[in-house]
């Protein structure tokens, strides 16, 4: 019995040095990430060529005082101010930056980023890059968020009714399992006494 042990026990341990032995190669291809260089300017212009009617389309001041200001208004009033806006380019951009505050519904806030992203392949790549890392990113992330919360919400909700629909069903068969008890015991005390 030993021997056997033994003879087990050092083949166990030659397989172990064999494999240990051979290299294991891999080969892991990592692809550097993709740098974008964008050549970012005091001036970061929307546009090429400033369409007509447009003002400020180099003044990135003037349209971050626009979005402070949006923020710092209650969505009524913003929304009285998006109905006023026309489809114009000023407008459009205008509409965006009064929909991103965080009070801003659903809805309208998505109409607004499709607006925007629409309008992203006419803008300089300086101004696409800053409105999509600064602004789009931050504003589609919220929304994927608030969406997931509202699939959530209404799968807890329907959770719910099923779980006051199971309690219900409990409480029917606990009824009938008393009623049951009773009429066992009913013809338990008739047998007794007869």
């Amino acid at each position: 019995m030993r021997i056997s042990c033994m003879i087990l026990a050092l083949t166990m341990m030659s397989g172990c040095s064999v494999l240990s032995k051979q290299p294991i190669e891999q080969k892991i291809e990592v692809t550097p990430p993709q740098i974008v260089e964008v050549a970012v300017d005091d001036d970061i212009c929307l546009f090429t060529s400033e369409p007509e009617n447009f003002d400020y389309n180099c003044d990135m001041a003037y349209w971050l005082e626009v979005w402070l200001e949006a923020d710092a208004t209650p969505w009524i009033e913003r929304k009285a101010q998006l109905t006023a806006l026309g489809q114009s380019k000023k407008d459009k951009i205008h509409a965006y930056l009064l929909s991103l505050s965080s009070d801003t519904p659903y809805q309208d806030r998505l109409r607004a980023q499709l607006s925007i992203d629409d309008l992203m392949p006419e803008f300089t790549d300086a101004a696409a890059l800053v409105i999509d890392v600064v602004v789009s990113n931050p504003n589609k992330q919220l929304m994927e968020l608030e969406s997931a919360l509202s699939v959530l919400s209404k799968e807890n909700t329907l959770r719910g009714q099923e779980l006051q629909k199971l309690y219900a069903e409990l409480k029917a068969q606990q009824k009938k399992l008393e009623e049951l008890l009773q009429i066992e015991a009913t013809l338990m005390d008739k047998n007794r006494n007869n």
